[in-house]
């Protein structure tokens, strides 16, 4: 059982298609060059950027306060600085001072450690944004301790374990922009190089109708120009009468001869007669 219809004209196509590019190999490779020089400028053209990390922990503090913790334990008030340091008003005030508002905070399930990344066009912007947030957080947790009627030396403080540093530069972006230019790029000297070959096969066929037409109207204007075309020339039937009128010429002169020869034959004898009679008398 064959493939379904429209599978096998899918396969055709592309095949088709895959020849017209490949026969118009100097309009599609050069197209392609072109877009590979394009996908580079691209590239160069989007800046790197810098993945600054940072890492801090909810410690206690020295002493026992005489009310509970707002926060409760250590685990919990890493949460919750978390959700407060990604909260728009936050992200705002960081925006508000020049910084990268985009950074993020992230504490783990039961743990009082609380991780800060951000990507910025530079590690300085970057570590100045995480040290920012940082600064933020560790106020966050002084106001609402202090509000809550806790002595300072009980309070929680965030202590910071891993200074703001550049962990890597990330070129997703240039990446990104190179593959796109590079697929779009393709595409269009894939596109191009079929449009060729249709255009140029259109113009072959069409001189080619005007060539035969050509040689038609020329082959029909010798016909009639001709000596020996059939306006001129006799026809079979005509010549075949020719040659049977010659071949009974012949026979009827020979038959006048004789009907001649028979009429004069009584004539002589009648001659030979009247001789002889003179003779005798």
């Amino acid at each position: 059982m064959g493939p379904p219809e429209g599978k096998r004209y899918g396969s055709m196509d592309v095949w088709r298609l895959t020849v017209a590019v490949l026969r118009r190999w100097y309009i599609f490779l050069p197209l392609l060059a072109l877009t590979a020089l394009a996908a580079l400028q691209a590239g160069d053209g989007v800046k790197p950027q810098f993945e600054v990390n940072a890492t801090a922990m909810v410690s206690a503090g020295r002493t026992a306060g005489e009310i509970p913790n707002p926060y409760g334990g250590r685990e919990a008030a890493a949460q919750i600085l978390a959700i407060v340091l990604n909260s728009n008003e936050s992200r705002a005030a960081v925006a508000d001072m020049g910084l990268h508002p985009e950074y993020e905070v992230s504490a783990g399930s039961r743990s009082n450690i609380v991780n800060f990344s951000v990507q910025a066009a530079t590690p300085e912007s970057g570590m100045a944004t995480l040290d920012a947030v940082l600064a933020a957080g560790a106020a966050e947790l002084q106001t609402r301790q202090t509000d809550a009627g806790l002595i300072t030396p009980a309070q929680y403080t965030l202590d910071i374990l891993q200074a703001p540093g550049v962990a890597e530069v990330v070129d997703d972006g240039k990446m990104r922009i190179m593959a796109v230019v590079g697929v779009l790029g393709a595409a269009l000297a894939f596109l191009l190089a079929v449009l060729f070959d249709d255009l140029v096969g259109l113009i072959k066929r069409l001189r080619r109708k005007r060539r035969e037409k050509r040689a038609k109207v020329k082959a029909d204007k010798s016909a009639a120009d001709s000596p020996d075309s059939p306006t001129t020339e006799p026809s079979q039937a005509e010549r075949e009468d020719e040659t049977a009128e010659s071949a009974s010429r012949p026979s009827s002169d020979i038959e006048l001869n004789e009907q001649a020869e028979s009429v004069a034959t009584p004539v002589e004898d009648d001659e030979h007669l009247a001789r002889a009679g003179r003779r005798d008398d």
